[in-house]
């Protein structure tokens, strides 16, 4: 590819990004917490801790509280507030964690990090 050729094919790829007001690296608030996409990576981070802490505790998913997604040109991070039960424990009180989910384009999903909050 000629030079002039590779510099007008960058430009217009900025061009587009800019005007459809994509926004990678940065963290933007998930609309629709109830979707089922989201309801499944939840319970994909909730089901992965399980494994790592087990037999320490085994938590059931209630709710997702709050989420946030975070767009690479690989795939998405998502940032999911979720509440969640101890199964078996005393009145099924809820406890809030932090899950960081990673899905690449090939839907593929790791999970980066689930930690309890103090609040929400």
């Amino acid at each position: 590819m000629r030079p002039i050729t590779f510099l007008v094919a960058i430009t217009t790829i900025a061009l587009m990004l800019s005007t459809t007001g994509a926004s990678f690296d940065r963290w933007e608030p998930i609309k629709n917490l109830k979707d089922e996409h989201i309801k499944e990576i939840a319970e994909f981070a909730v089901q992965h801790s399980n494994l790592i802490s087990i037999p320490i505790r085994s938590l059931q998913l209630l709710k997702v509280q709050k989420g946030k997604i975070q767009q690479y040109v690989a795939g998405i991070n998502y940032k999911l507030i979720v509440s969640a039960a101890i199964i078996g424990g005393e009145g099924r009180r809820a406890k809030y964690y932090e899950a960081i989910v990673y899905e690449n384009l090939s839907h593929v999903k790791e999970l980066v990090s689930f930690r309890p909050l103090l609040t929400v």
